[in-house]
């Protein structure tokens, strides 16, 4: 037995302790031996205190009736102890302790526990103290760390389940820092790098999808960013993205969206060839941004279509807010305007194109989308942006209007008639 080993325990990904080549853990647990892993698991997670027995035995037994469950923790103890003495490391009493009642894992000898390692890189990261390539390196090590969720010692158990919770949210948090990072240099392969891996540990998380159009569109991917939209659609609405699904008004409505971003031709083109440029690309993803003066003109034409091609349209306005009373930097502000963008940009449908209208304000335009829909969509939006605001002095507010063209207006004011049809603001 070596004094200088280290004892290397992971949780992340599956349970198992190590010292050299010799390796125990869940992978060859059967039946009660997975009670006794459990055991360990809670001990190592509150390495810096003793646990008494009342405590241990609520956790390891919980929801079910035990006879002498003293005894049974002393047995499950001993297993314990003895299943660590065959890694030759140290003596298993060594390891797990007893004092007065209690026990507790003797965090003075040598050894690595992953999760920990994991949640302290990603807090050093966290640290405004650093530069921005110390922060992705320690981002880096912590994502190599992260192999999958804690393990599932006990079926449905509340502590493990809050574990779990804990440190995937950290994970996600982790992700996201890495590829702000990434993004803001303009490392878009490696941003696509990153999040697939994630998507490999944390498979329903819709936020790694969206980051993987973002930077499928920024590299001009079109093809792999509508693919991206197409499984998140399928994952989170069961919608389709098909040709045979669009309707007259999102053929003119996407046309301008499309022409909008491609801007006007170097030279002058053949008939045949401005079509071909004109034509609508079946790769568009998520709500649709365009700068201001583009929203204007499509907004315009969109408003002349309304009664034609174009049954309704609404506009629909989100804007940043800051509890009264509270502060915030400027920073923090434009952090949470960016949130809001990501809610819009990933939340609402494919038909919609949106902008921002003001300091704080985003405007998004509707085609064809029932009040409903429209409120649903809102309230996607919104539940986005709860998520994963950073501080909760900030919230937004919504409210919608319905389209009318030039021409209708004139002719209700000719007429006498009131052209407003009035804002509805809130959510359901």
């Amino acid at each position: 037995m070596k004094l200088s080993d280290v004892l290397k325990i992971q949780i992340l990904g599956g349970f198992r302790v190590s010292c050299g080549d010799k390796v125990i853990g869940t992978g060859m647990a059967r039946g009660n031996a997975r009670k006794m892993w459990l055991l360990f698991g809670y001990l190592l997670m509150n390495y810096d205190r003793a646990v008494g027995q009342k405590e241990l035995i609520d956790v390891l037994w919980y929801g079910t009736e035990v006879v002498n469950p003293t005894n049974s923790l002393k047995v499950l103890v001993f297993k314990l102890r003895r299943e660590l003495d065959s890694l030759g490391f140290r003596p298993g009493g060594e390891i797990i302790q007893s004092a007065y009642g209690t026990y507790f894992f003797n965090n003075e000898i040598p050894h690595e526990i992953d999760a920990l390692e994991f949640e302290k890189l990603v807090e050093t990261a966290s640290g405004g103290a650093r530069s921005e390539d110390e922060r992705m390196e320690l981002l880096y090590r912590a994502l190599s760390l992260y192999k999958g969720d804690v393990s599932e010692m006990a079926e449905g158990h509340p502590w493990l389940t809050a574990l779990r919770t804990r440190f995937g949210t950290l994970y996600r948090d982790a992700v996201t820092k890495l590829r702000t990072i990434l993004t803001g240099r303009g490392e878009y392969q490696k941003v696509v790098s990153v999040c697939n891996d994630a998507l490999m540990r944390q498979p329903d998380e819709e936020v790694y999808f969206y980051y993987l159009i973002s930077a499928y569109v920024a590299m001009g991917n079109y093809s792999a960013a509508s693919e991206m939209y197409s499984r998140v659609k399928t994952l989170s609405r069961g919608e389709s993205t098909h040709e045979q699904d669009l309707n007259p008004a999102e053929d003119v409505f996407l046309a301008a969206a499309r022409l909008s971003q491609s801007g006007m031709p170097e030279r002058d083109l053949s008939p045949g060839e401005l079509t071909s440029d004109l034509e609508e690309k079946l790769d568009y993803v998520s709500g649709f941004f365009v700068e201001y003066d583009d929203f204007r003109q499509i907004y315009r034409m969109v408003a002349r279509q309304l009664g034609q091609a174009i049954g309704i349209a609404r506009l629909s306005v989100y804007s940043l807010k800051l509890r009264e009373g509270a502060k915030a930097s400027e920073e923090e502000k434009q952090v949470h305007l960016r949130i809001l963008e990501n809610a819009i940009a990933f939340m609402l449908h494919y038909k919609t194109v949106f902008t921002r209208s003001g300091p704080t304000q985003y405007a998004v335009l509707l085609i064809d989308v029932s009040e409903e829909d429209a409120l649903d969509f809102t309230d996607k939006v919104r539940e986005y942006f709860e998520t994963h605001r950073q501080n909760q002095d900030f919230s937004i507010s919504h409210g919608m209007d319905v389209l009318e063209s030039a021409h209708i207006r004139q002719q209700k004011r000719m007429n006498g008639t009131n052209s407003s049809v009035g804002m509805k603001t809130g959510s359901r």
